[in-house]
């Protein structure tokens, strides 16, 4: 048995015997994987009672423990879930629900439980684990959690740190060093994209740590900065497949950006030229006298890159919150260009999706040493704006938004074009023909 497991799984396995049992720590430390013996081994104790497995989404339960307890145990022995929320695991008839927003605590309302397993606790709403704690009724009755960590703040660390019930609490922190089977290489490579970052921290030594300090430290003038020279250089002269236009708008002293992300055949993605409209530096417009000037960047792009005689599919994501923005450009741009209003704007989720791509080399900003200003219609020389915001922004004091005296705009864009890309469901390079289906 030994062989199979590691030290820290070892330990879990033999400690883990609470009332609460909660497994947090970095990603592919090896928590999740040892949690499903230590399931099987409390649904046997609890065979006679009512038992629950909660994760974030019946999918996300599905992929992450249910699909992978089959590859343990095979098919006949994990069913899979059916209509009515039930799965069959050994024999025992579990429930199953997602506790994916505030809804969700009528889900468990009703009968007690004798066992309870939550995937990704982190990430449930704060009144689905206290309605929870009534729900555990029986003599005995225990739950079994897994998450990464979050911010100090955050419920869950609270209840662990607790005084008042740290008797009845097993909480185990995994490190990514804890997983003895990962390859060194592959552990090499996370501890250079992550060091001198949060997300070393988080990630790596899993610790519970603010979302502190630069919101983009994974961005690198000097490694995602690059000429159209040494980008050619470097990953050799591609085609555009995708351009995926990122927008963010407002009227008042916030600026305008559009924000294109080319997408080439071998996946790669690039920043092209941007749209700027600073309205402290170039004067307040509405979006309808700032229309022909976005008319002539977007023609302009179109014939340097040969978009519409190439074929080029492209998608313009504008911020919902810019509804008039979005409704002007859907109705005076051409339908090729695909206006759609982005919604998933989640600021922790998206800004991680961009980290992300940055860590992976994934996305690039060319810098062709100007930018032009269309409204005034002249060259401006200087540090690029978004690179200005990448470098610059911060998380305000309650690291939940952005410090609103750091400039964003260009940022935001930025984030929704890149989030298009990279949060796709599929390749998106593949899906040449599917308008719509982007975000």
């Amino acid at each position: 048995m030994n062989a199979i497991y590691t030290e820290k799984q070892r330990k879990v396995l033999q400690h883990a015997n609470k009332r609460w049992n909660i497994l947090y720590g970095a990603t592919r430390a090896g928590k999740t994987v040892v949690s499903y013996d230590l399931a099987l081994k409390h649904i046997f104790e609890h065979y006679d009672d009512n038992i629950l497995f909660a994760g974030k989404t019946l999918n996300t339960i599905e992929r992450n423990v249910f699909g992978e307890m089959r590859k343990k145990w095979s098919e006949n022995l994990v069913g899979n879930v059916v209509n009515n929320r039930e799965i069959t695991i050994f024999g025992k008839k579990c429930f199953v629900v997602g506790a994916n927003d505030e809804r969700a605590i009528t889900k468990i309302q009703g009968s007690g439980l004798g066992y309870a397993y939550l995937d990704e606790l982190t990430t449930f709403p704060e009144n689905f684990f206290q309605m929870l704690k009534s729900r555990l009724d029986k003599p005995n009755s225990c739950c079994d959690a897994t998450c990464n960590p979050e911010s100090p703040s955050h419920f869950v660390k609270q209840f662990i740190d607790n005084p008042n019930v740290v008797d009845s609490i097993y909480a185990e922190q995994f490190t990514l060093y804890d997983n003895t089977f990962l390859a060194p290489e592959f552990v090499r490579n996370l501890e250079n994209e992550y060091r001198g970052t949060i997300y070393f921290d988080k990630w790596i030594l899993g610790k519970w740590v603010k979302a502190e300090g630069l919101v983009f430290p994974l961005f690198r003038r000097e490694r995602h900065v690059l000429t159209p020279e040494a980008y050619v250089a470097k990953y050799g002269r591609q085609r555009i497949t995708h351009m995926i236009y990122g927008v963010d708008g407002a009227n008042t002293n916030d600026a305008t950006a559009i924000e294109p992300i080319a997408v080439f055949e071998n996946g790669q993605a690039a920043r092209l030229e941007h749209f700027y409209h600073d309205p402290n530096k170039s004067g307040q417009m509405s979006n309808e006298q700032l229309l022909p000037y976005m008319r002539v960047y977007f023609d302009h792009m179109n014939r340097q890159y040969r978009l519409y005689e190439t074929g080029v599919e492209i998608i313009t994501v504008c911020d919902c919150a810019a509804a008039d923005l979005c409704l002007s450009l859907a109705y005076h741009l051409p339908e090729w260009y695909n206006v759609q209003k982005y919604t998933h704007k989640d600021i922790m989720l998206t800004t991680d999706v961009v980290n992300n791509g940055f860590s992976r080399d994934a996305i690039h900003i060319i810098d062709f040493g100007k930018t032009h200003n269309y409204v005034r219609n002249v060259d401006e020389v200087g540090t690029d704006q978004l690179i200005i915001d990448l470098e610059l922004m911060t998380w305000d004091k309650n690291n939940a938004k952005y410090d609103p005296a750091v400039p964003n705009d260009c940022a935001d864009a930025f984030r929704y074009a890149v989030c298009t890309y990279l949060n796709n469901r599929d390749n998106l390079w593949a899906l040449a023909g599917q308008r719509g289906a982007y975000v």
